[in-house]
């Protein structure tokens, strides 16, 4: 059987989609994702999909300058 190039990787993105998100607060905050909660705590940095501003609690906290996009 011949093996897709792809085998083995979870998922392929457009990497301009691919930000980074950084917690500048001095707070942690248990984020509600569709994927489930995900504690980012004050200093922190996730990588993830651009795609998570959607969610308003994300929304909110980046308006609020509480997380930053890197």
């Amino acid at each position: 059987m011949a093996r897709s190039p792809h085998d083995g990787l979870t998922w392929l993105e457009n990497m301009d989609d691919v930000i980074t998100l950084v917690n500048k607060s001095r707070s942690n905050y248990i984020l509600d994702l569709p994927t489930g909660m995900y504690r980012l705590d004050a200093g922190r940095r996730m990588r993830t999909l651009r795609s998570i501003l959607k969610n308003n609690q994300v929304q909110q906290l980046v308006d609020a300058r509480q997380l930053v996009i890197e």
